[in-house]
């Protein structure tokens, strides 16, 4: 029964997308695990430079995430940016199997994470389009769910991969990065022939001309102090290659350390729908301030971690941030951005957490090359402070 009021409330189109996101985060999250330590153990990459090319990779997908964003609203189209999205994965990704160098990585990277940003803000206002504003919370953390349930699926496949595979780590490697690309395809064409178009009740003439900078003019108080709140944010908020490279310092093996990429997404996973739920009954704010908390307190984990024990809850906590933070800001920017600029404003906030987040994992590389780990994250914890108390001060002015 609970089941069929889920489908009921949030349709076949936000089915059919999380389902695409099912299968493109099976496809990335095979990959995400191991390509850092094939970096690092095989290519011989230093802390900076993985974070030059992860910070790089999230800075392009912000980038585009605006003008996609932008271009969606002026066109009134969603459907034609997902698609593209979803589909560049699939001839990309299988390339990596041929780098030779940091800087190969970094270029296919770059053009595979392409994707992911022309298709992130039409999809996100797609998925608000799709529901009625009572379930947000519910739409945004199914597609949450959906999504990192594909990555628990990423993470069992590249663990069994690498069990089954034969030859050295590198060999290993760039087989998996071919076989990634199967998932990749199944997405895409879910996005092609189930995902539909919606097609506003009141649409505008065609003569409406809508401008990138009267977009971001019409933000209302509470949207620029969210984007200003997400700013702070975002300087500690470093890529998750880093959490994953923790653990190999500590000298835990790459299964295991798969094992615990495994953990996290299983939290993720199985927490992000009740998260996005709770904030429909309790308000987004607090939900998204739970969420800086939350990192705070996993970034000071990761810094002390001693043992896999240890390593290990600090990856379910995280896992725990994440379900606050994928999903419920989304709906929150939905909720308070006008109709005919939504995707733009999901667009701008994205692209300034990633222009940020790319000086966030090059601090994060610099201080774990020059001072340690600990360092690092101690630095990210207090970031995820300072998010917190700016969130909660913003209150008293905006809303």
């Amino acid at each position: 029964m609970e089941r069929q009021s889920l489908v009921k409330s949030l349709g076949r189109n936000v089915i059919a997308l999380g389902l695409v996101s099912f299968f493109s985060d099976l496809s990335t999250e095979t990959i995400t695990p191991i390509l850092p330590l094939f970096l690092v153990g095989v290519l011989g990459a230093s802390y900076t430079t993985v974070g030059l090319i992860e910070g790089s990779a999230d800075f392009l997908i912000g980038m585009l995430r605006v003008i996609s964003g932008w271009y969606s609203d002026k066109m009134e189209r969603r459907k034609p940016f997902v698609t593209i999205g979803y589909t560049s994965a699939v001839f990309v990704k299988p390339l990596l199997a041929f780098a030779q160098t940091p800087l190969h990585v970094l270029g296919l990277r770059l053009a595979e994470r392409a994707g992911k940003g022309i298709r992130g803000a039409p999809r996100d206002a797609l998925v608000a389009d799709s529901v009625d504003k009572s379930v947000l919370g519910r739409a945004f953390g199914f597609r949450s769910a959906m999504d990192t349930s594909g990555a628990v699926g990423g993470a069992l496949l590249s663990l069994a991969l690498i069990s089954v595979l034969a030859g050295n780590a590198s060999t290993v490697y760039r087989m998996i990065f071919i076989l990634a690309a199967l998932p990749a395809l199944i997405s895409a064409t879910i996005a092609i022939f189930f995902v539909r178009e919606v097609r506003k009740s009141d649409p505008q003439p065609i003569t409406v001309t809508k401008s990138f900078s009267l977009g971001l003019r019409s933000f209302s108080p509470r949207l620029k102090f969210f984007l200003l709140t997400v700013s702070f944010f975002s300087l500690g908020n470093f890529s998750l290659a880093f959490f994953i490279l923790r653990a190999r310092s500590l000298g835990i093996p790459d299964n295991q350390t798969i094992l615990l990429f495994l953990l996290f997404n299983i939290v993720y996973a199985l927490a992000a729908l009740p998260f996005g739920e709770l904030s429909d009954k309790i308000g987004r704010r607090k939900v998204i301030t739970m969420g800086f908390a939350i990192f705070s307190a996993v970034c000071m984990g990761f810094a002390f971690s001693t043992s896999i024990v240890e390593i290990a809850i600090s990856f379910a906590a995280y896992g725990l941030f994440m379900a606050t933070y994928e999903g419920v800001p989304k709906a929150y920017i939905s909720e308070i951005s006008k109709q005919e600029y939504k995707a733009t404003a999901l667009g701008t906030v994205a692209t300034v957490a990633a222009v940020l987040s790319l000086a966030s994992s090059l601090i994060g590389g610099f201080l774990w090359d020059s001072f340690g780990p600990v360092s690092a994250f101690t630095y990210g914890a207090a970031m995820g402070l300072v998010a917190l108390a700016l969130f909660g001060a913003g209150s008293k002015f905006v809303e």
